[in-house]
This record gives structure tokens, sequence and C-alpha cells, in this order.
């Protein structure tokens, strides 16, 4: 009997229970974990040589097969999921030879945590790499080298937060594709990274100051993305890019201080300059120089530049400045000298500069929708048939912004014949001032409320002259610009934001130099307020099914009895 019972009782939990635990969901983490062999303790070595394709082997060289076994490689079988590792390794003045050379290898690996220090003479490198794939080179030091880290003729590796100094040359690529050179600092060699004959690669992140030359160079390369990199006081430039670096974008770096020209081009082709801040320059911001045709420099700002913000020198065409922000350069703001012609200026924000458009020996460029203010001079000409206005609008000039009566069309009434110099240049359609713009937001509504996907929007604006548009996601910590009246807020901007109520605030800056702002306030991942009643059917629903489980049980046990 006293069995029978503690049986019962046993089917009256389970049968309680049981249903409860239906009504939560587990999740099981079964990501995959990478076998991890333990690190290697450091030790300091006077050279190693893996050539993949050796036959033969030598206490300092051999192959892959060689290097596993010593004492500084962990065990791997060189795939992706469990690549070779070399990691705290010292090696500090070689005979007359690199540090580390790896050569002829299409195995994964990744050297980590090392010391290289050479004698900084002929070729010698702190790392080289020559005819290799899949390489990870991360958080090394390599100092007192000819180069610090050296890949000649590689594909598809990744250099990642080393520190490269004192050298010759700080991280050189010669006759590279597809690599990724990132988060690396490069401080204090002759240039800090240097790329030759080098094309498809990522070079985003990087520190690159006080070199004794440039900062970023470029020489022969093309197809590149130059992004997010610091290249502050260099003796030459921040970065530069010569003889027929074509198609590469050069985007969102702080270059600024160098000791001649910020970004520098000569030769070169198709190139997309924007969002760069390069102020300080001692000589030019951004510059074009010598048949540098076909490129786009936009949205980038170029301040208290000791000569020229932005510059098109020696046979610059067909190039389109355009949205920059160029002020208190002490020369011009924007400079176009020798037969630069056929070049597009538009939506440009000039104040503060000695002249704001200053052109010498140049012919046939348009010159429109640009903002002129507070400039010394606002506008030289010196070259033949420059057109300072398109069919439909010129520019807004501080000194002459009325009246627009007849007809009231965004256009002052007279035409603007103040632009110095022997052309005797004239502004048919000069901008009139149109006051702030108003912005109404469609789009999110406010109070709305959105998970983890970025919401989109939608705006109305006033103003029909407009120069840029951005919005704010935290007070103006960090700003987003945008193009177009209908679009999504950024996914890595939302993700970065916490779960609770966010505030959007969006701007528009106008020819004249007026912004508009509008702000909606909406919620990110806020739950609907919790109804009670809820819990009331998860309960009910668990006792019933308790029951009917238990009653199933019991007679079927009672059969059975």
């Amino acid at each position: 009997m006293k069995s029978k019972t503690q049986k019962i009782v046993i089917l009256l939990i389970l049968g309680l229970v049981f249903p409860l635990i239906l009504n939560y969901n587990f999740r099981l983490n079964n990501d995959f974990k990478h076998k991890v062999d333990k690190p290697r303790t450091s030790a300091t070595y006077d050279y190693i040589i893996i050539d993949a394709l050796a036959t033969t082997n030598t206490t300092n060289y051999g192959n892959w097969s060689w290097a596993r076994a010593q004492p500084w490689c962990t065990t791997g079988d060189g795939t992706k999921e469990y690549p070779y590792i070399i990691e705290n390794v010292t090696i500090i003045y070689p005979p007359a030879i690199d540090c580390l050379t790896i050569r002829n290898s299409r195995k994964y690996f990744i050297v980590r945590n090392c010391t290289f220090k050479d004698i900084p003479v002929a070729s010698f490198a702190g790392i080289k790499l020559n005819n290799v794939t899949n390489a990870n080179i991360i958080d090394n030091h390599a100092y007192n080298n000819s180069v610090g880290i050296y890949l000649d003729d590689c594909y598809y590796n990744n250099i990642s937060g080393n520190t490269v100094s004192n050298n010759s040359l700080g991280i050189y690529l010669y006759y590279c594709y597809n690599n990724t050179v990132s988060g690396n600092t490069a401080n204090y060699n002759d240039d800090g990274i240097y790329l030759e004959e080098s094309d498809d690669n990522t070079i985003s992140g990087n520190t690159a100051n006080e070199n004794s030359q440039n900062g970023i160079y470029s020489y022969f390369c093309g197809y590149n993305n130059i992004t997010g990199n610091t290249a502050n006081d260099n003796s030459d430039s921040g970065i530069s890019f010569e003889n027929d670096c074509n198609y590469n974008i050069i985007s969102e770096n702080y270059v600024n201080t160098n000791n001649y020209n910020g970004i520098y081009f000569y030769q070169c082709n198709y190139n997309t300059i924007s969002n760069n801040l390069v102020n300080g320059s001692g000589e030019m911001g951004i510059t074009l120089h010598w048949y540098s045709s076909n490129n786009t420099i936009v949205d980038n700002i170029a301040n208290y530049n000791e000569q020229i913000g932005i510059e098109l020198y020696d046979y610059c065409e067909n190039n389109t400045v355009s949205n920059n922000v160029v002020s208190f350069n002490r020369l011009s703001g924007i400079g176009i000298y020798d037969y630069s012609n056929y070049n597009i200026l538009t939506k440009n924000l000039l104040f503060n500069n000695t002249s704001g458009v200053y052109i010498d020996n140049g012919d046939n460029n348009s010159i429109y929708a640009n903002f002129f203010s507070k400039n010394f001079e606002h506008a030289f000409d010196d070259g033949i048939d420059n057109k300072w206005n398109n069919t439909v609008i010129g520019n807004y000039w501080d000194n002459h912004t009325a009246p627009d009566i007849s007809p009231q069309d965004g256009i002052v009434d007279t035409s603007y014949i103040y632009i110095s110099g022997p052309a005797g240049s004239i502004d048919y359609l000069p901008i009139a001032e149109d006051g702030v713009p108003i912005i109404t937001v469609n789009s999110p509504i406010e109070g709305g409320r959105f998970g983890n996907a970025a919401p989109t929007f939608s705006l109305t604006v006033t103003d029909i002259y407009l120069v840029s548009m951005w919005y704010t996601l935290d007070d103006g910590q960090h700003n987003y610009t945008f193009t177009g009246l209908f679009g999504t807020i950024g996914q890595s901007a939302w993700d970065a934001m916490s779960d609770g109520t966010i505030t959007i605030t969006f701007y528009v800056l106008d020819i004249a130099g007026n912004i508009g702002t509008a702000d909606i306030t909406i919620g990110k991942n806020i739950p609907e307020e919790f109804d009670p009643t809820i819990i009331i059917v998860i309960v009910v629903i668990s006792i019933v099914g308790g029951v009917a489980v238990l009653a199933g049980l019991y007679i079927f046990m009672k059969k059975r009895a």
C-alpha cells in the first residue's frame, strides 16, 4: 500500500510540473569550439625560414612539417579551423638575413605576439612573406628593420594589430592582391605603409604618424580601399599616390598637420576621395597634380591649411569637387591652376579663406551651387570661358542675397558681377537667402517601437538647395550622412544603441549655410505592458494538463494492478 501511495505522489508531481516546463524555451549553445593548444613560452632565436616547398631541413630552415615539430610552433594541420601558430618568439640581430621568412605557402597560419629586430641595412625584414596566402600576422612588434613587415607576391592575407616603428618601410606590399592591413601602428618609419604595384587591398584603421616621409604611400596601385586611417604629422604627405594609381577609394581618414600635403595625387585617375578630415597641412589639404583626371573629391573637410584646401594643378581635367567644407585656408579654399580644365565645383562650403575659389589659367570649368561666405575675396578668375552658373542655379554669395521679387524663385533678381580677375566672369543666377530648411518626419512616427532591425525613415524638406543631410542617435556623438529623403537608419549605428528610448535628430544644411533640425523619439526592444491574465492562462493550462496526465497514468496503473 505504501509503495502504491508513493507512486501516486510521484506521478502527481510529474503531472503538475511537466506541463509548466513546456512553457519555457531553452536554447543549447552548440557553437563549434576550435581545438586550442597551450601557447608556447617566450624564446629567442637567430632566424627562422619556412619554405613550404623545402625538401631538406636544417636547424633554422625547413617546410611546415619541420616547423610543426619546433618548440616555437604549436601543432596543427594548417587548415582554417586548426592553423599553425607561431607565437611569443623573439628574433633580434639575425646574421644578415630576414628575421622570419615564410614562402610558397598555402597553409593557414598565425604569427602573433612576436618581436623582430634587425640591423637596418640591405633589404632585411622583420617578417617577410613571399608567395603566401592565408596568413594572419597579428599583434607583433617589428622595429629597427629595413622593412618591418614585407609581403611580396602575396594574396588573401591579414596583417592586423602590429606595431612597426623605426624601420625604413613600416609595412610594405609589393605585387600583392586582396590583402587586409588593418589596425596597425606604423609610426616613426621613413614611410609608414607602402604599396607598390598592389591592387584590390584594404588598408583600414591604421595609424601612420610622424614618419619621416609619408604616412601611407602608393605607387602604381589600383582598386585599393584606404579607409578609416590616421596619418598625422608626417614630414611629407599624410596619404600619397603616384603614377597611375587609379580607381582607389580614399575615405574617412584623419589626415592632419602633415608637413607638405594632406592627401596627394600625381598622375592618378578615377579615384574617389570622400569623407576625409584634412586639416592643418603645411601646403595643400587635398591636391591633384600632373594629369590627374576624372577623380571625385566629395564630402571632405579641408580647413586651416597653410596654402590651399583643395587644389587642381597642371593639366588636371574632368574632376568633380563637391559637398566639401573648405575654410580658414591661408591662400584659397579651392585653387585651379595651369591648364586644369573642364572640372566641376559644386555644393562646396567656402568660408573664411583668403580667396574662396581661385582660378589661374584654367578653362571651361563649371562652378555652381557653392556657398561663399566671409572670404577676404570670394572668387578670382584668370581663365577662359569658366561658367559660374549652370542653366538653373548659380552660387550663394553672402554679399549679394537679395532682392528676390520678380519672380520669387530663389534666385537674386540681379547678376553677381564681383568676381575678381581679368576674365570678367559673372554669376547670372546667384542664390537668394530663403531661410532655415523645414524638416517634417513622416516616419518613423513618434513613440514607435522597433526591435533589432533598424527602422526606415521618410522626410519632407522645404528647401530645394540642399548641401548635406545627416542624423544622430546619441545627441551628436556620432553623425551619419544620408543622401535621399527615404532611407534606413544604419544597422551598425542601431546595434550600438542600448534598448530603451532613442531620440533620432535629423539635420539638413542648405546652400546658404542654414541648418534645419527635427527630432523623433522611438523605442528599441521595449516590451508591451504585461498582461497578468497570461499567467492565469498558463497556470490553468498547466493544471489541466497535469490532471490529464495524472488521470491517464492512474488508469493505466490501475489496470495493471
